[in-house]
């Protein structure tokens, strides 16, 4: 990611201060969970919240209240600990990261090294929106062929973001259809939709259709009729992953 502009410091971030041609007041500084490093002459003094420039101004303005004359100090954020985030499922990188200023979702994923060959289409982010623990949990799921084709804006990410790439659920389509074989399961997928995806029904294709569904070790079949679907007869059934979609043969 490129180098934060107007990031502020939090508790986790250990910071390197330069002082040029004092290298006894140099050095990395970890910042407490109560905002503060130990600075040498100063003792502690409070961070979290300001910017490496004002950092700087801080500790050069205590220093030459009483112990130096005309100090030039330089603040570096060395390693970012403040703000993580976690990434998990199906990326090549999967772990906890720190952000570094303002962070897309896709820049985190770039950095989490891309998906890998079993990503499915949905992206699920879990945030505490009141960044406190207990606060209101949001789920957002973002369809990822929109988020990475541009087609919707990029999501901000902020601390304590969970993001968990799921991973490509499949289903099956197999008797007279055209194409038969496994699909991706799309979101809100239906029994009509995945006859479509399959080419449509073939030259002896029945109107007589089963889903077989296994639960808890158990198979279930359940059957359907097309032309009663398409009259608004009977309903047009949200598909499951790994389920088998039957199309019987019709007898002249």
């Amino acid at each position: 990611m490129s180098r934060p502009v107007g990031y502020r410091v939090g508790p986790g971030d250990i910071i390197g201060v330069t002082a040029f041609h004092h290298a006894e007041i140099s050095g990395s500084f970890s910042v407490d969970q109560d905002g503060t490093i130990t600075y040498p002459f100063l003792g502690r003094v409070h961070v979290a919240g300001l910017t490496e420039a004002e950092i700087a101004r801080r500790l050069t303005e205590g220093l030459e209240k009483d112990y130096y004359v005309d100090v030039q100090i330089e603040v570096v954020v060395k390693q970012f600990g403040s703000l993580p985030v976690v990434i998990l499922g199906a990326v090549r990188k999967p772990g906890t990261y720190y952000l570094k200023g303002v962070t897309t979702l896709t820049q985190l994923l770039a950095e989490a090294g891309g998906f890998t060959n079993d990503a499915g289409q949905i992206i699920e982010l879990r945030r505490n929106e009141k960044g406190v623990v207990g606060g209101a949990l949001s789920v957002i799921h973002v369809p990822r062929k929109e988020l990475v084709n541009g087609q919707m804006d990029d999501v901000i990410l902020k601390g304590g973001d969970i993001i968990a790439v799921r991973r490509k659920a499949i289903f099956f389509v197999t008797g007279e259809v055209n194409n038969p074989g496994q699909y991706e399961l799309s979101p809100g997928e239906t029994l009509m939709a995945a006859i479509s995806e399959a080419g449509g029904l073939g030259k002896f294709g029945s109107q007589e259709v089963e889903i077989r569904r296994k639960a808890d070790g158990k198979s279930t079949t359940f059957k359907y009729n097309l032309k009663k679907i398409r009259h608004g007869k009977q309903e047009d059934p949200p598909i499951k992953a790994d389920d088998v979609i039957f199309v019987k043969r019709r007898f002249f």
